[in-house]
């Protein structure tokens, strides 16, 4: 057998590991860090784009200024009236109305400039349109009829053309400035799809890689600790917590296998005093078992009362010499000195012997016997497997208290061999079950009124798993326990 040195899961160290805080500070900078980066550059977007939407609505506004100064332009050129009024001087007043107009539309096309080329642009149709307006007043004031045939044709024609060519420039100049800007909102609004689509892929990526991370770097541990506990508190005294994941889950860790070290030594040293202490007792329960015997046998019968007193004596002098056997046989086994003979043995051979042992101890508790017809062979030690069958059925009788039949069948199959041992007495409760195989663990329900050590199971466990089997067990309280114990065939 292992010792519970050698059973002990080694830890697995890291030789530097990351505080919890420590990795949740860097992923919270990190994702925390690109969200403002990508705000950000989504703001100044954002703002660009706002400042390219007003270009544009500059750049329309002067279009449609330059358009209504051009119409108004060639309205008077031709001396088309745009109003209804008819008398004397109706011809000037529309000229007079239409300069002002053409004026006022200059004026206020300054205030949709946005280059300074586009400035220029507007000086240079302003100064042409003043020229040509300067000839048109001048041509009126000499009493001619402002019409073309009346103009002299290489003043008035080329002014003209002069002012509604500047005019025509300073359109297709915020139609050039228009485009520019459209093409930079389009721009711009890709790159911000981009911009966007990239971080939301990089957000759920970051996501995606914090919940991986954190599985890995604590759920993982978290539950490997969860499990090493698990199986410490089910009896696995060999369970512990492997030092991995965060410092803080490391620490945990730790102090859970510093605890369950200093448990393990104490549980051992205990074992080993009252392995000394049990070892020193057989000697003085052996003498005191032979004079019990001797004082029987010699001499006349004794007094009634005396007879039973001697027979107290005797059956209390085998309960202690049992007890201080459990204790013994516990202590040999944590110190790993406990000595298999084995050999080849027929298991319904077994456990016939310890049926016929325990038959007249009760009366009230008939024991039946099921053996199959063939040999059930198995490689064991006879006076070990007699005692764990031993165990099983001075169990079943003690917890029965009110009778009732208890039944032993043996199993043969091919992957092994099978002893069961089934009573019908007060049951195990489902919370006793975990711990039914520790030592010293003694049935709540039956710890006052039923004496024992609390060592015969927990022994009886080690010598089946000595052999290579298991002891297991199935019980519903007020209906009984089925104690199964399982052991390799012979080959």
């Amino acid at each position: 057998m292992k010792s519970a040195a050698t059973r002990r899961q080694p830890e697995l160290r890291r030789p530097r590991q990351v505080s919890l805080s420590t990795l949740l500070g860097a992923a919270t900078f990190v994702l925390t860090g690109t969200a403002v980066a990508v705000a950000a550059a989504l703001t100044v977007a954002s703002t660009a784009m706002q400042e390219a939407t007003v270009i544009l609505g500059d750049a329309v506004e002067s279009v449609r200024l330059a358009e209504r100064l051009q119409v108004d332009l060639f309205l008077d050129a031709h001396q088309i009236r745009r109003d209804t009024r008819v008398g004397s001087g109706g011809a000037i007043s529309t000229f007079a109305e239409r300069e002002h107009a053409l004026r006022n539309g200059l004026a206020e096309a300054h205030r949709y400039v946005s280059s300074p080329e586009e400035s220029s642009m507007l000086e240079d149709a302003e100064r042409r349109v003043d020229a040509y307006l300067t000839r048109r007043r001048s041509a009126d004031a000499g009493g001619a009829v402002a019409s073309p045939a009346t103009l002299a044709p290489a003043v008035d024609e080329l002014a003209f053309e002069d002012a509604f060519g500047a005019l025509d420039r300073l359109v297709e100049i915020n139609l050039d400035q228009a485009r520019a800007s459209q093409a930079f909102v389009a721009r711009l609004d890709r790159r911000a799809t981009t911009t966007g689509v990239a971080a939301a892929t990089f957000f759920i990526a970051g996501a995606a890689l914090v919940l991986l991370s954190a599985r890995r770097l604590v759920y993982g541990p978290i539950v490997s600790i969860q499990e090493a506990i698990g199986r410490y508190g089910a009896g696995d005294r060999a369970a512990r917590a492997p030092v991995v994941g965060p410092r803080e889950l490391g620490d945990i860790a730790r102090a859970f296998n510093g605890t369950a070290e200093s448990l393990e030594r104490q549980r051992e040293a205990q074992l080993a005093f009252l392995g000394g202490v049990a070892h020193d007792l057989r000697n003085p329960l052996s003498a005191l078992k032979m004079s019990v015997s001797f004082l029987n046998l010699d001499g006349p019968p004794p007094d009634p009362r005396v007879h039973r007193t001697m027979a107290l004596v005797g059956r209390q002098v085998d309960r202690l010499e049992r007890m201080v056997g459990d204790l013994l046989d516990a202590s040999q086994i944590e110190a790993c000195k406990l000595d298999l003979r084995v050999e080849e043995r027929d298991l319904r051979e077994l456990a016939q012997e310890a049926v016929e042992l325990y038959r007249p101890v009760s009366p009230e508790h008939p024991i039946e016997l099921s053996l199959p017809e063939a040999p059930v062979l198995v490689r064991c030690d006879a006076t070990r497997i007699e005692q764990v069958l031993n165990n099983l059925l001075s169990n079943a009788l003690k917890y029965s208290p009110a009778g009732g039949q208890v039944d032993v069948a043996v199993h043969g199959r091919k992957d092994g061999a099978e002893v069961t041992v089934r009573d019908r007495g007060v049951g195990i409760h489902p919370t006793d079950l975990g711990h039914l195989f520790e030592p010293f663990r003694r049935l709540k329900a039956s710890a006052g009124a039923i004496p024992g050590t609390g060592l015969g199971l927990a022994v009886a466990k080690r010598i089946v798993e000595a052999h290579g089997g298991r002891l297991r067990v199935e019980s519903e309280p007020g209906a009984g326990s089925v104690f199964r114990v399982e052991l390799p065939r012979a080959s």
